[in-house]
């Protein structure tokens, strides 16, 4: 454990832990896991000096997600709007159930729209008594600078690939996840909780249909929403780069991907951003990485 680490340990079994921290950085998972033991060092029922005790109903309720006073807000569209927030104050300033403190975390905090931003801050500047909120982002550049000047920052730099392996459950798909990723561990994340196989198979179908340049053969891959489609796209980006950097793929193909992903960013239908991208990809030639 790095020192900023046992820092926010140390001030949780002091109970001095700032009510607004913001994880940012490469590694997702990692602040997951950091974000839920310091929950369970806040809320455990027989803490030691070297944490939580790892057996009380309060640690396990928290490792399962079962805890009512630890809220996690996740957007399952890549943004988080307003209306997802305004939900998620009203259960923050509900009194606590059964735990001493209640811990919010909000995962992609860097995807939140201003709207929804501003409702945070009200939050933020009146925290409850006893409540922590963790912001998770990948850059804190993205983060409102009201809310960045409110908050303790706490820099997240990637696992080793071993231990990144061993967090996430299932050795063999975790490693095809990765490669599926390109060790991108954050993609790779992504790409466990969608699917493996999902993703292999809708990657390598729109790949056919760009190589065949059968416009009729893409009606099988949807439906499709803007969540599974930005995850879709950066898997191709992410191996077009690599393409790419073997000479094998033109540049234009990352430009093209990169400009659907934005417009998917926009709220833009999911199906019409898949079908622009094949054709632009049918008149320049495209191949996309193999």
């Amino acid at each position: 454990m790095n020192l900023q680490l046992a820092l926010l340990e140390k001030a949780a079994c002091e109970e001095r832990l700032a009510h607004l921290l913001l994880f940012y950085g490469e590694s997702a998972l990692h602040q997951r896991e950091v974000a839920l033991r310091l929950a369970q060092i806040l809320n455990c029922s027989h803490r030691t000096s070297k944490g939580p005790c790892q057996a009380c109903p309060s640690c396990h309720k928290i490792l399962s997600g079962n805890h009512p006073d630890i809220l996690w807000l996740k957007s399952p569209k890549k943004s988080l709007g307003i209306e997802q927030v305004l939900n998620w104050q009203e259960k923050v300033y509900l009194k606590h159930f059964e735990g001493k403190y209640k811990v919010s975390v909000i995962e992609h905090a860097d995807s939140l729209t201003l709207p929804a931003a501003n409702a945070l801050l009200k939050v933020i500047e009146e925290p409850p008594e006893r409540t922590i909120i963790i912001l998770s982002a990948e850059n804190a550049e993205g983060i409102l600078p009201t809310i960045l000047s409110r908050a303790q920052l706490v820099y997240f730099p990637d696992y080793s690939e071993d231990a990144w392996l061993e967090g996430v459950g299932d050795r063999l798909e975790a490693v095809q996840a990765l490669t599926l990723s390109r060790k991108n561990q954050n993609l790779a994340t992504a790409i466990l909780e969608h699917g493996v196989l999902k993703v292999q198979e809708w990657v390598d179908a729109f790949r056919g249909v760009v190589k065949e340049r059968d416009f009729l053969k893409l009606f099988p891959l949807f439906p499709i929403d803007k969540q599974n489609a930005i995850l879709y796209l950066q898997v191709m980006a992410v191996q077009t780069q690599e393409g790419i950097q073997k000479g094998i793929i033109q540049p234009f193909e990352l430009l093209a991907i990169g400009r659907a992903l934005d417009v998917l960013r926009q709220q833009v239908n999911p199906r019409l951003v898949i079908e622009v991208l094949a054709l632009e990809l049918f008149q320049q030639g495209g191949a996309l990485c193999d």
